[in-house]
């Protein structure tokens, strides 16, 4: 049993702030060899209060170094970043560890990756330019974030000092995202938690808008003055006394597991050993496997299914098995693309809702960007460089796949001895890999007992 459920009380909230372990001169960056976030949340008697914890500090853009100086990209530079990710860009791996045992309680692989699908399905338009500016730096089109964020020389001053871009972040993943309180004691919790963050390259981070990457060979970002801040509670006295006399206790969350395949064919199969006993949904984006981790291209967007001279390589026919068998769809999923020369640039209702309802219950979406004009790719095949990616004012498709295996009893489905498979019939009709980066969402449960825990996925 979770410890709240055993009280009744709790003190009043109390507001902590986590440092980031000093640093040779108080920065971070993946290009200088400090590609890691280290936080540390000590074990104590007390809970952290669910959707509380924010990663805070300065993001700052650097087109190259002067000697000791920075020096701040100009608009002609045409250095850009994902405006719909904002800072998540710099996220590649999350990772939370019991700080007490070592027990690892979730990794998110392609964490930015994640969170592309993330927050289109649940933020709209409006969002960018709302809270969203103000927190994570994502703004509704690529030339408010290169004025914005990139080329913003407030506070970048010639002596180095830091970029006035002051982003605090929640930290999404499904431990922290959960709505039961963290309980960090070493007795009957996780024994305070380790928080690890890698950095993504500065490649996969930043682009150009000109499909050259002459001007971004010296480029990276920069972040400074990080921080942890979260909220905590303790039980009250007697209630405490009660949960520290319980022999066992058990804290279950939603977690997220990350994979990553690739296809080049028309007809692609594929099947994933996920391992776990209760899984609720999957879902997948996708991106020419040749855009990741180049200057030149945003490996970041959510793109369509793509030939390698830009055209769509539509969804014919998709289908979702558990063991080899169709599951949870009784049927194939036939879009409208499947009539030859057709010309429909619809998107299909079907892949849409499957896969906005496996990111989030599609009941409990209240606002989106996913919608026909932003789901699919405009078809770049007039242009095969791609360039026409880079200027949608609305931040270009919001495209990916997935199903939801249990929106009913929110136990999950058992895939511990049976893979996961998803079968695509595509038109694509070049030699041109496709990157999938899959996401599963599941239960699991963390058993804590005489000072060790034991997570059970």
């Amino acid at each position: 049993m979770h410890p709240s459920q055993k009280s009744n009380h709790l003190k009043p909230i109390l507001r902590t702030t986590i440092f980031l372990k000093d640093t040779s001169n108080g920065k971070l960056s993946y290009k200088n060899g400090q590609p890691t976030i280290q936080l540390l949340i000590g074990a104590q008697d007390r809970m952290i209060v669910p959707g509380s914890i924010r990663l805070c500090g300065k993001f700052t853009v650097v087109k190259k170094m002067n000697g000791a100086n920075p020096i701040i990209p100009l608009e002609t530079d045409e250095i850009r970043m994902n405006e719909r990710l904002g800072v998540y860009s710099m996220i590649d791996t999350l990772s939370i560890f019991s700080q007490s045992s070592g027990q690892t309680i979730e990794t998110i692989n392609h964490h930015n990756r994640m969170m592309s699908s993330y927050l289109s399905v649940t933020q709209s338009q409006q969002d960018f330019s709302a809270q969203s500016y103000e927190s994570a730096l994502r703004f509704p089109n690529y030339k408010a974030q290169q004025l914005g964020v990139v080329t913003n020389t407030q506070g970048a001053t010639a002596s180095g000092g830091d970029s006035a871009n002051s982003f605090c972040i929640p930290l999404v993943c499904g431990l922290f995202l959960g709505q039961e309180p963290i309980p960090l004691s070493s007795q009957w919790g996780v024994g305070g938690l380790n928080i690890e963050i890698q950095l993504a390259p500065d490649q996969q981070v930043l682009f150009s808008g000109d499909n050259t990457d002459t001007r971004l060979v010296d480029s990276f970002y920069e972040l400074s003055d990080v921080r942890l801040i979260c909220e905590v509670q303790r039980p009250a006295g007697a209630d405490l006394a009660r949960i520290e006399k319980q022999t066992t206790n058990t804290f279950t969350y939603n977690s997220i597991s990350s994979y990553y395949n690739t296809i080049n064919s028309a007809n692609a199969m594929l099947n994933f050993n996920l391992g776990l006993k209760s899984v609720l949904s999957a879902f997948m984006n996708v991106v020419p496997a040749g855009h990741i981790n180049n200057f030149k291209r945003d490996g970041l967007a959510t793109l369509e299914f793509t030939n390698t001279d830009g055209s769509n390589a539509e969804i014919e026919q998709l289908v979702f098995t558990r063991a080899g068998m169709r599951e949870p769809l009784e049927y194939n999923i036939d879009t409208l693309q499947r009539n030859a020369g057709s010309g429909n640039e619809t998107a299909d209702a079907q892949v849409v809702r499957n896969y906005m309802n496996a990111v989030m219950s599609f009941a409990k979406i209240k606002r989106t960007s996913v919608e026909p004009s932003v789901f699919r790719n405009i078809d770049y095949s007039v242009d095969s460089s791609f360039s026409g990616a880079k200027t949608i004012v609305n931040g270009g498709a919001a495209f990916g796949v997935g199903v939801a295996y249990d929106g009913i009893s929110d136990q999950g489905v058992d895939f511990s001895n049976a893979a996961f498979g998803v079968q695509l019939q595509l038109r694509l009709n070049t030699d041109h890999p496709n990157a999938i980066y899959l996401f599963i969402h599941s239960r699991q449960t963390v058993v804590s007992s005489g000072g060790s825990i034991q997570v059970l996925k």
